[in-house]
């Protein structure tokens, strides 16, 4: 794609999300609303089909999902258009100019990262926003892979909350993005996503249910490189 479409594409997404972030300043109350509605508008800038792999289950409690840049999240709302997402993201992310105040006027769930204070905190929103009828969503790699074929180590405030409160959790592999959206260094060349749902499975304590999820999404993503997806 040349590079006067690559910078109209960025300058959609630059007003959509603009929008959204006045919309939600302004009335924070309708922000499910103005989040879903930027879903809807940004993904087909940048993706031409969604393929879905596998069922989507809406009444479990925690959705998990790798992460390999930041267009993740409005891809899965955009997926998941009708259902109410609370995000769980590292602190930093709050102080990005628009996508921040994105996360800040939702009932988005930001932590600092390896501080043990941090977790007390993310057990008691969590909790929270599972009161409010929220769907939980978690990067359990607890950041940007730069490796789309590789996961990374899986930290433990994912097993935490879910064993805590004894959620039901459907893990997401997204496929295909690194060669649809870069950053470092920019690219985009608008194609085809494909999203695999996994069987949900609940979060039972001395089990090995967090190990067979890791395994289990690391086992799409080696079908996907290896052409069996």
């Amino acid at each position: 794609m040349n590079k006067l479409n690559v910078y109209w594409i960025l300058f959609q997404n630059f007003v959509i999300f603009s929008v959204t972030a006045l919309l939600m300043k302004l009335n924070q109350k309708n922000e499910f609303k103005y989040r879903k509605w930027a879903g809807r508008k940004s993904v087909p800038t940048f993706v031409s089909e969604i393929e879905i792999i596998g069922e989507i289950d809406k009444n479990v409690d925690l959705y998990v999902s790798n992460h390999q840049n930041m267009v993740d999240i409005p891809i899965i709302e955009n997926i998941l258009d009708d259902v109410d997402l609370s995000w769980v993201a590292k602190k930093e992310l709050g102080d990005i100019f628009l996508f921040g105040n994105l996360l800040t006027k939702s009932d988005a769930i930001l932590i600092q990262r390896e501080d043990k204070k941090s977790l007390v905190e993310l057990l008691k929103k969590a909790k929270d926003r599972l009161e409010k009828n929220k769907k939980l969503v978690i990067f359990p790699e607890g950041t940007r892979n730069k490796n789309p074929k590789k996961l990374l180590p899986f930290k433990a405030g994912t097993k935490l909350v879910a064993e805590k409160y004894d959620l039901k959790v459907q893990p997401i592999v997204l496929l295909g993005i690194d060669e649809i959206v870069t950053f470092e260094p920019l690219k985009i060349k608008k194609g085809k996503l494909k999203v695999v749902f996994l069987a949900s499975r609940k979060a039972e304590k001395k089990s090995d249910w967090y190990e067979k999820l890791n395994k289990e999404m690391q086992e799409v993503i080696d079908n996907y490189y290896e052409g069996k997806i």
